[in-house]
């Protein structure tokens, strides 16, 4: 299970070819959308990408779409002798937001499951509205950055003092688990309890919070993803709140996230257990 994430490194530590987000290597358009029913186009050159990426062409491989939407990721495995597809995707409420990660996965006997390359962040769904479609990045809910600054800690939210934050996980840690359930159930809950405390402790108000930045995102996910309400009547208490009963508030937010069924309907806990 991974929770939205966007891949703001420029390096790669871990070997990995960084497939570079060109619509003659791989794009995605949006077909139509009725519903909770989203269908999608991709085309991608399997060829040209190892040429790319300088991947042997005759080592047994497979490319792998991970499609994230609402905090979900979904694995979809693109033909191998086809240079397009078409995907469908149920269970997506109107106005979520689809981002897409292009990998490219060994199966070889001695590196099966070894990630040999991947799109260095997300990829944005083309809707035909003027977005190019070729790989541009879309920011996320969770929006970690590899960082060799934190010493021995495994991640850290750092606020700008304008209202908005960054989170930082120790990039050996984050390269080794990134594509490891084991990821998303250490990190996640700690990051959501941090931001979520965040969100209560710095604000007077929700509506001191920029609606253009990534806390806004975040308020939205916890209102309308984890339905806790953070303003309007439902949450008026929280206009007398002292900081114990905004705490309590935090707990809740952790306790409904850790609970939501995610990949394949299982909790963080449930996919590494």
């Amino acid at each position: 299970m991974t929770i939205q994430l966007e891949f703001n490194d420029t390096h790669n530590f871990t070997g990995r070819a960084r497939i570079k987000q060109k619509s003659e290597l791989f794009s995605l358009q949006l077909i139509d959308r009725q519903g909770e029913t989203v269908r999608i186009h991709a085309k991608f050159d399997r060829a040209a990408i190892e040429k790319e990426c300088k991947l042997d062409k005759e080592e047994p491989k497979e490319f792998v779409l991970d499609v994230f939407a609402l905090g979900d990721i979904r694995r979809h495995v693109l033909p191998e002798y086809r240079y397009e597809d078409e995907i469908e995707l149920h269970e997506i409420p109107d106005g979520a937001n689809l981002e897409f990660r292009l990998k490219v996965i060994s199966r070889s006997v001695d590196a099966s499951g070894k990630i040999l390359a991947a799109t260095g962040g997300r990829v944005r769904l083309h809707t035909g509205s003027g977005d190019e479609g070729s790989g541009e990045q879309n920011q996320g809910i969770f929006h970690p950055k590899p960082s060799t600054s934190i010493g021995d800690r495994i991640w850290q939210v750092g606020w700008d003092g304008q209202g908005d934050f960054e989170v930082f996980v120790h990039a050996d840690y984050f390269h080794k688990f990134v594509d490891d359930p084991l990821f998303a159930a250490h990190v996640f809950p700690e990051i959501v309890r941090s931001v979520a405390t965040g969100i209560l402790l710095r604000f007077d108000s929700i509506k001191d919070i920029d609606e253009d930045s990534l806390l806004a995102k975040w308020v939205s996910f916890i209102q309308q993803r984890l339905a806790i309400p953070l303003e309007g009547e439902e949450a008026a208490h929280l206009n007398d709140a002292d900081n114990i009963d905004r705490l309590d508030l935090v707990e809740q937010i952790v306790a409904a996230f850790t609970s939501q069924k995610w990949r394949d309907g299982k909790t963080l806990i449930e996919e590494i257990l």
